[in-house]
């Protein structure tokens, strides 16, 4: 005879955010960063841990031309991996990030949140290959960080 208790049922893994290099790059307010993701990745359906790697722009266009054949940086990359222990990695360029901050008139800190809602959102499975697919996603990032918010 067997109990409720002799089956093992699998135990969904939690989102969480860890970040990598921010202190050569002087990003802060990781924790603002860091909820903002939350958010995007709880609401989603994320299960597991998500590393975001703040890299140069010569690391970043090596990853763009291996992974997507395209010899240039890019702002983030996303590498969706949905394992047991890593959920998926963001790679972000801060040199690009801060060109774009400034070319969109807001501070590095709203590109930032930017990036990794954006990122967030392709490791949950959207994309925006087509009118539609960047129509719904860019509903989704006005979602998870409103204009109101930069």
């Amino acid at each position: 005879m067997s109990s409720s208790h002799d089956q093992t049922t699998p135990v969904r893994e939690r989102p969480s955010v860890r970040f990598h290099g921010q202190r050569k790059w002087g990003i802060d307010d990781l924790p603002d960063l860091r909820r903002v993701a939350m958010g995007v990745l709880r609401a989603e359906g994320a299960t597991g841990p998500v590393d975001i790697i703040f890299q140069d722009p010569q690391a970043q266009r090596a990853l763009n031309l291996q992974w997507r054949g395209l010899d240039r940086t890019t702002d983030v990359l996303s590498f969706p991996y949905e394992e047991p222990g890593l959920f998926g990695e963001l790679y972000i360029d801060p040199v690009l990030a801060a060109e774009q901050a400034t070319r969109y008139r807001h501070s590095l800190h709203r590109e930032m949140r930017r990036l990794i809602v954006h990122g967030c959102l392709h490791l949950c499975g959207y994309d925006h290959g087509t009118t539609p697919e960047r129509r719904r996603m860019r509903a989704l990032e006005n979602q998870y960080d409103p204009p109101e918010s930069k």
